[in-house]
């Protein structure tokens, strides 16, 4: 188990540890572009739709949570 630089999270990997509360936010993202180092991934069996979640690097957060996401 690694904790995240705020020591607020736990997780079982030692990359996500270390993107959890530096500078990116996990997001949840659906489509069949899901990219391949989505973790979790799941397919949906009746349309084939892939889900995941992703890293994303954020500028900063805004008020109310809002995220400026770095594409």
């Amino acid at each position: 188990m690694h904790f995240c630089k705020s020591k607020k999270h736990v997780w079982r990997h030692k990359i996500d540890a270390e993107k959890c509360c530096n500078g990116y936010r996990r997001i949840f993202v659906i489509g069949n572009n899901v990219p391949e180092d989505a973790t979790n991934i799941k397919i949906d069996k009746q349309t084939g739709l892939k889900s995941g979640r992703i890293w994303i690097k954020v500028e900063k957060e805004e008020e109310f949570g809002a995220i400026t996401p770095i594409i």
